[in-house]
């Protein structure tokens, strides 16, 4: 079994907050997996420069894992490969990793390849691009996922079983507040110009509205766009203020987002995500940063989540990694490797169910160009 990874970065293998989620959950799936094949996932690289580093972590994960006796090999291609290697055809899946504008691309080549393919969030972030692989996937019946981890969740599940049980009547109105350090787009992030804050980490609540209610459809929208440190140095908003407003069935929803790069850098967490979900008989609170624990140093506090992605001894004394991070990309694998027809409830995050953001996101930034 071969499996491609796309994109060498914070999120395969690491960033300042924590250990990068993608290539530590595909090894944790193939040792989960135990069978008799051999298991080889590729990683693509875009500077040789780097490469002798990314070589020696990736080395490190498997030791990790102690993954090296279990046929489980990772090898690594130059970014020049990448298209030959998912024409050839043998790719038991892959996994894009990239900046938003090669999104396409790579997602359109799995498609026509038939190979099975795994997104970081948002599909590509251009509607029209978005739209045109909706149209391919359709044709060439295309099994694509985009990593809305927050569908698995376990908050977010039950908000949304409470929901569908009317113990609270109808939301109606379901608050935002999502920020992160400003540091990531001035200092870390070399591609932070091309991206506007509320694609990049507001896209995952425009998904929850329509997981909650798969029938919604975005009727108004306004925008306000904060200028800071931020926007002197990528040209993109510090904060954007957005005011959404959706129909499903016969019931208004207001979404009321504040998403932004506001966090200063002695931050105890990376994402500060709070919701208020207030219905007709009741309110909901979820408060997404503070899961519990709290770390206390010299040099600080830290507020972990244990529930997105966790490094953790099971009840049998072995480390493993577990979370809703985790889930999304088991999930996936499972399905890819049972072959098992994917469920059309709504419920996975489907290329389909991702488009449905793809058009609140091309609204939101028009509202904004409309008022620089």
């Amino acid at each position: 079994m071969k499996i491609l990874i796309v994109g060498s970065g914070s999120f395969v293998f690491d960033d300042m907050y924590g250990p990068g989620v993608i290539l530590r959950s595909v090894v944790q799936w193939c040792l989960d997996t135990q069978d008799d094949h051999k298991k080889t996932i590729i990683l693509s690289y875009h500077s040789s420069e780097k490469l002798p580093e990314k070589k020696a972590k990736a080395a490190e994960i498997l030791n990790e894992f102690s993954a090296l006796s279990h046929d489980i090999a990772i090898e690594f291609i130059p970014s020049a490969d990448i298209a030959s290697v998912i024409e050839n055809g043998d790719l038991a899946s892959c996994f894009i990793a990239v900046p938003d504008q090669f999104h396409a691309l790579y997602t359109r080549l799995c498609i026509e390849n038939n190979c099975p393919v795994w997104i970081v969030k948002p599909l590509t972030g251009n509607l029209v691009e978005a739209k045109e692989l909706q149209d391919l996937c359709k044709a060439r019946n295309g099994r694509v996922w985009v990593d809305y981890h927050k569908r698995f969740d376990t908050s977010n599940a039950l908000l949304k079983t409470k929901l569908q049980a009317d113990e609270l009547g109808q939301a109606l109105v379901y608050s935002v507040d999502y920020h992160q350090p400003y540091i990531l787009p001035t200092q870390v992030f070399d591609w932070a110009k091309d991206v506007d804050v509320f694609s990049y980490i507001g896209c995952h609540y425009v998904d929850q509205v329509f997981y909650l209610y798969p029938d919604a459809v975005l009727k108004s929208v306004y925008t306000s766009g904060v200028k800071g440190q931020v926007f002197e140095k990528t040209g993109q908003f510090d904060c954007v203020l957005a005011n959404l407003t959706f129909q499903h069935g016969t019931h208004t929803l207001h979404v009321p987002m504040n998403v932004g790069w506001s966090n200063p850098k002695g931050s105890p967490t990376k994402s500060l995500q709070t919701l208020k979900v207030q219905c007709e008989n009741g309110i909901v609170n979820l408060d997404q940063t503070r899961r519990g624990v709290q770390i206390w140093q010299d040099d600080g506090v830290s507020e972990i989540n244990p529930y997105f992605f966790c490094k953790i001894k099971d009840i049998f004394g072995r480390y493993r990694y577990e979370g809703y991070g985790f889930e999304s990309v088991k999930t996936f694998l499972d399905l890819v490797r049972t072959d098992a027809v994917w469920a059309s409830n709504q419920s996975l995050p489907t290329l389909n169910e991702a488009v449905k953001t793809e058009h609140v996101l091309d609204a939101v930034k028009q509202s904004l160009i409309s008022k620089r």
